[in-house]
C-alpha cells in the first residue's frame, strides 16, 4: 500500500497572534476614552435627587463651513442655555450654563425641558452646583461597549488559531489511497438520482456516492441546474436499458469523478450557489433588526422626531441587508453568465457518446 506524506498548510501562529492583539488593543481606544465619562456617570448615580425647575431655556444653531476646499458645505453646532432653579436643605440653587450639544440632544431638551417644566435631577452634596440631568443614563457607551466586546471576539479567535497551530505544527498528516479526499464514498445501494432539499434551497441526494458527486461538480461551478439536468438524463439512460446492458453503478460514477477531477476549471468555487444561501441570512438578519427597531427605536423617534446615532445602527442594519439581497440577486445572474458551462456540457456529451457494454445473463 502506498502512503503519502504531507504537511498542513497553516498560517504562521505568531502572525495570527499579532493580528490578534492589534485589534483587541483598536477596539480599547474608544472605551477607553469614554472611561472618564463613564466614571463620571457611574458616581452620580449616587448623588442625591431633587426636582429642579427650568427657568429658562433657549438653543442656538450656529452654522459653519465643513468639509474640504473641493466640496465644501455647511454645518450646524447647537448649544443650549438653560436656567435650573432647585432648593438644597431650604438654601435656593440658581444653575446657568450652556454647552454643546447634538440635533437629537437639542430635541431631548426642548421636548423634556420645557420652560417653567419640573425634571428630577441628581447633584453633589459636597458641590449642589454640580449636577447631572440624567443620572443612570448609560447609553451612549453602548457603542463602546458593543465595539470592544466585538474585537475581543474577533481577537480571541484570532489567538485561539495561533495557539492551535503553536500545538498542531510539525504534526504529519497521513493519507492512504483509499483515503484520498478526491475519491468519492463507496456505497453498496443501487444507484438513485433521487434528491430532496432543505430550508436552505440545497439539494442532497439520497445515495451518497450520488450527493458526493453532485457536490463535486457544485465545487467545480456547475450549477443545479446543470446537475440536476445531467442525473435526470443519467436516470432516463438507466431506466431504459435492458437487461443485457450494464447498468449505471458505483464504478461508472467513479469513472465520472476521474473526469471532473482531470477537468481544467476557472471557477472552482461555486459562487453563486454561495450567494444563494446568503440570502437566507440578509433576510433574517433584516427581520431580526427590524423588529428590534420597531420596539426600541421607533418610540424614541415619535417622541422626539429625532434619534441619536446609535439608535441609527439598527435600522441601517434592518435596511441594508435588503439592499444586498438586491444586489445579491444581480451579482448572481451575471456570474452565472460567466459560469464554468464546459465541464456540464462535456458531461452531457460523454453520457450520450459513451457506449452500451452487452452483457449475457
Amino acid at each position: 500500500m502506498q502512503v503519502t506524506l504531507s504537511r498542513e498548510q497553516q498560517s504562521s501562529p505568531l502572525r495570527l497572534f499579532i493580528v490578534g492583539i492589534i485589534v483587541f488593543l483598536l477596539g480599547c481606544i474608544w472605551p477607553a476614552s469614554a472611561l472618564g465619562d463613564f466614571q463620571d456617570e457611574r458616581d452620580a448615580s449616587s448623588w442625591e435627587r431633587t426636582d429642579a425647575t427650568v427657568i429658562a431655556l433657549t438653543i442656538e444653531v450656529y452654522e459653519y463651513e465643513c468639509g474640504d476646499a473641493e466640496s465644501s458645505s455647511t454645518c450646524e453646532q447647537y448649544t443650549v442655555n438653560y436656567h435650573l432653579r432647585f432648593m438644597v436643605n431650604g438654601t435656593e440653587i440658581n444653575v446657568l450654563d450652556s454647552r454643546d450639544i447634538s440635533y437629537f440632544d437639542s430635541r431631548v431638551w426642548e421636548v423634556d425641558y420645557p420652560e417653567d417644566s419640573v425634571r428630577e435631577i441628581a447633584y453633589n452634596s459636597e458641590n449642589p452646583r454640580e449636577i447631572d440631568f440624567d443620572p443612570g443614563n448609560y447609553t451612549p457607551f453602548i457603542g463602546p461597549i458593543v465595539v470592544f466586546g466585538a474585537c475581543s471576539l474577533l481577537a480571541l479567535l484570532f489567538i485561539s488559531g495561533a495557539i492551535k497551530g503553536l500545538l498542531t505544527s510539525g504534526n504529519e498528516v497521513v493519507r492512504t489511497e483509499e483515503e484520498d479526499s478526491t475519491a468519492l464514498p463507496q456505497s453498496t445501494d443501487e444507484v438513485s438520482f433521487v434528491y430532496s432539499k432543505n430550508v436552505w434551497g440545497v439539494q442532497t441526494y439520497q445515495h451518497p456516492t450520488v450527493d458526493a458527486l453532485a457536490k463535486k461538480l457544485a465545487s467545480f461551478s456547475c450549477t443545479d441546474k446543470q446537475i440536476t439536468a445531467f442525473f435526470q438524463a443519467c436516470q432516463k439512460r438507466q431506466q431504459s436499458i435492458s437487461r443485457y446492458e450494464e447498468k449505471i453503478n458505483v464504478e461508472w460514477l467513479n469513472n465520472i469523478n476521474e473526469m471532473v477531477e482531470k477537468h481544467s476549471s476557472i471557477n472552482k468555487f461555486n459562487f453563486s450557489e454561495k450567494v444563494k444561501i446568503a440570502r437566507v441570512a440578509f433576510i433574517g438578519l433584516s427581520v431580526f433588526f427590524g423588529v428590534l427597531s420597531a420596539i426600541f427605536v421607533l418610540p424614541v423617534f415619535l417622541h422626539y422626531h429625532a434619534l441619536p446615532w446609535y439608535a441609527w445602527v439598527p435600522v441601517w442594519l434592518a435596511v441594508a441587508p435588503i439592499g444586498l439581497l438586491l444586489l445579491s440577486i444581480k451579482i448572481v445572474i451575471e456570474f452565472e453568465k460567466f459560469a464554468d458551462q464546459g465541464l456540464a456540457e462535456l458531461l452531457m456529451k460523454y453520457l450520450k457518446a459513451e457506449p452500451l457494454k452487452n452483457k449475457m445473463i
